[in-house]
């Protein structure tokens, strides 16, 4: 068979999500119909797989393949020489298709892209007396280990028929596990024999303050309605909630080992506990279920039958759950009560702690060993890092906002799974496929040798304000899609473009599955930057959500129509630029219109000095970030602003007496998050780097009560003065943070 090989998606035509590690493709065809013969080596091994293939022929052409002679062959059978369980082969020429891989996990992904080449309409039981298939082949294992999704059923409840059909949608695009938040503050979702009151009342709840959110919501849109088949009536009130037994979570698991899906079961400690303490007021240190300054009472971690209880509930969920793999939380854990507990502050001096964080340690660390003892690996998310952890602990890495995090995590030893907030809290409606798809998860500084210890990857929805089935899908379908794409393809095989042309033929088999999801890809422009020292230019390049844009520039800053250069891909500007772009359907100009300074000034390149040191969560690219040419865009985590939370007082060597005539430095305000503009911003100069001169002071006229995001430039004129050093101070009044992205010197 004549192949061609593919080292870029770009050229292929049928859809295929995640995108192959390898792919040749040839110009002949296989056709498959019920004269083919099914020829299965290892029978036994693969059963449930078989039982798998052999169900989708059914629904495809109207019958089983049969074993006896046929015109063509479809060969299943083990492979000695896999890289992985989930590696496989698959080769299509125009008379046999080989399927083969070294475990069951490898043929059922096999089986995965197979079903990903049949038509779309056979999701909807659409049945072909013959199927076409392209000739190729394949080579596929994936990047990561953990490829997951995860589902608070806590805050809103889901029945057992859509956690199935979660299942079947994320083994649809070869994700491995489904992580399942079961408790929190607003309800307890899985019996415990034990303690049968956890689900009898901490399962149910009158509507509280995120249910009237949803309420007032539905009035314009019915999918924040509450679903009634979790609201009862008692004695005339109605109450929220369901939970599943463990006999329901006994067949959800084995039906999920079926599709090669792990479900990951969270009981969140010590903090998230309401629902428990309510219940049982015993085990808070204050004896009660309340909300402190941020979050709700947690478990008194210096109380013996607190380890009581965690531990016969662990118990049974280790009985319920046969994953290897059991996920304590040990996030957002209020300590006030702890602070005020004359019994934590005694245990905390006898065991010479210095801080409640080390006794949050402590009780993770206890709970830990407790599961650790009974052959259980413990996930937690990465606030548990706080007082120190332990190296064996799995730690999901959600606070992008701490960058630090994962290379503190590797250093100590530990395995990170990358859990991002942005993008990958899909709850969120910041969150963009775009970014899903391509935003940098990890710091350019992190250490290469410790690549080793990501990992992988998982996206969460969070439920406060997501109460309906079709709303979930919504908010799942299609970011699902990137993250399975970024997750299992290697780098070499992810490409943007070819994402968005292969989603297309992916939304047509939602649509037959009747997934509800939302895509509106925007045709804002997002813009990328690439500074070339040597040529003393700047490379742009635009990219949209929206597949093969046609997009109009100009570099003056003026409104562009169909006259101005068309974008073909990089251009580049010299000196400085206001960039104006936009996508143009059908002849006429969309919005938003992407307005972009773009400098190549005399700064970059120049050494700085920092005064005031950075905050560490937000180096940007660490020293060089003021003069780097690298503009920030509308997110101060994007890598490209630095961020303080002292004053911003750097000095910038020009290398030689140097003519100034102009300086600007862009700072954003986010009032929100505690990002604020400085009081003002004073340049001075100097010959020697020791004697300056003020010779410019730019006051802010941004006041504090401005809500919305705002970026000002505070520039002027340096008169043509000389000088080889420019020091810039702007002084953090608000003492929350500063944000800045360049220092344009010209």
């Amino acid at each position: 068979m004549a192949l061609a090989s593919c080292s870029s998606p770009e050229s292929i035509e049928f859809s295929i999500v995640p995108y192959p590690s390898q792919i040749e493709t040839g110009s002949g065809q296989f056709h498959l119909s019920s004269n083919t013969q099914l020829l299965v080596q290892n029978q036994e091994e693969f059963s449930e797989e078989i039982a798998f293939f052999q169900s989708m022929m059914q629904q495809a052409l109207g019958q089983k393949l049969s074993d006896g002679t046929g015109k063509n062959i479809l060969e299943i059978r083990k492979s000695e020489n896999s890289d992985t369980p989930e590696s496989y082969h698959l080769s299509i020429s125009a008379d046999k298709i080989l399927l083969e891989a070294g475990d069951a996990q490898g043929i059922f992904y096999g089986m995965i892209t197979l079903r990903q080449l049949l038509p779309a309409s056979f999701e909807s039981g659409q049945i072909s007396e013959g199927i076409t298939f392209p000739e190729l082949e394949i080579n596929d294992q994936p990047q990561y280990d953990w490829r997951a999704m995860h589902l608070d059923v806590s805050r809103h409840f889901f029945s057992m028929d859509y956690l199935r059909r979660y299942v079947d949608l994320l083994s649809l695009y070869k994700l491995n596990k489904l992580h399942l938040h079961l408790t929190d503050d607003q309800g307890w979702r899985i019996e415990i024999k034990k303690y049968p009151e956890l689900t009898e009342q901490g399962a149910w709840r009158t509507f509280n303050e995120q249910d009237s959110i949803c309420i007032e919501k539905s009035k314009e849109d019915p999918r924040f309605a509450l679903e009634s088949k979790h609201i009862e009536m008692r004695d005339g009130t109605p109450y929220y909630g369901g939970y599943y037994t463990q006999d329901e979570l006994r067949e959800f698991v084995k039906y999920a080992q079926t599709k090669h899906v792990e479900i990951i079961p969270e009981i969140d400690m010590p903090g998230h506990m309401m629902a428990a303490i309510a219940i049982f007021p015993e085990l808070a240190c204050n004896g009660e279920a309340a909300w402190g300054d941020l979050f709700s009472t947690p478990l008194c971690p210096v109380n013996e039958e607190v380890y009581t209880f965690v531990e016969n509930v662990l118990t049974e969920v280790m009985d319920i759950f046969p994953s290897k793999y059991i996920h304590i939380g040990a996030d957002e854990v209020e300590k006030k009560t702890w602070e005020e507990s004359t019994a934590a502050q005694k245990f905390m001096k006898e065991n010479g702690m210095n801080n409640v964080n080390e006794l949050q340690s402590y009780f993770v660390n206890r709970v830990s060993a407790f599961l650790q003892k009974n052959g259980k690996e413990v996930v937690v998310w990465d606030d548990a890092m706080a007082g120190g952890i332990d190296p064996n602990l799995k730690v999901m890495y959600w606070r992008n906002w701490v960058a630090e995090v994962p290379d503190k995590a590797a250093q100590n030893g530990n395995e990170v799974i990358l859990t991002p907030g942005d993008p990958f809290y899909f709850s969120s409606p910041n969150s963009k496929l775009f970014d899903i798809y391509n935003k940098p998860l990890l710091g350019s500084k992190f250490p290469k040798e410790l690549s080793d210890k990501i990992k992988g990857m998982q996206a969460c929805l969070w439920t406060e304000t997501i109460p309906s089935e079709a709303l979930a899908d919504a908010m799942l379908f299609p970011n699902v899609l990137a993250l399975a794409e970024r997750a299992w393809s290697v780098e070499e095989a992810q490409d943007w473009d070819s994402f968005k042309t292969r989603l297309n033929g992916q939304l047509l088999r939602l649509d037959q599955l009747g997934v509800k999801y939302e895509y509106n890809p925007s045709t804002k422009l997002i813009p990328f930057m690439n500074v070339d020292t040597e040529a003393k230019q700047i490379g742009i390049t635009l990219e949209s959500e929206i597949s093969k844009p046609t997009i109009y520039y100009t570099t003056d800053g003026s409104q562009p129509t169909t006259a101005s250069n068309l974008y073909k891909g990089e251009f580049f500007v010299n000196g400085s630029a206001n960039i104006a772009a936009a996508v143009f359907q059908d002849g006429k100009i969309t919005e938003p219109v992407l307005h972009k300074q773009v400098d190549y000034h005399k700064a970059i390149g120049k050494s700085v000095e920092y005064l005031k040191p950075w905050n560490k969560s937000y180096p940007a690219g660490d020293a060089g970030s003021m003069t780097d040419g690298y503009r920030g865009e509308e997110s101060y985590n994007d890598g490209k602003w630095q961020g303080f939370t002292n004053d911003f007082a750097v000095t910038v060597d020009m290398g030689e007496k140097t003519t100034l005539n102009s300086i600007s430095a862009s700072f954003m305000q986010a009032a929100g998050p505690g990002v604020f503009m400085p009081e003002y911003v004073e340049v001075a100069i100097s010959d020697d780097g020791e004697n300056f001169e003020s010779i410019l002071k730019i006051d802010n006229d941004i006041p504090i009560t401005e809500k919305t995001k705002v970026v000002k430039d505070f520039k002027g004129s340096l008169e043509g003065k000389e000088a080889r050093y420019v020091k810039v101070v702007a002084p953090n009044v608000q003492r929350g943070f500063i944000f800045v992205d360049e220092l344009v010197i010209n």
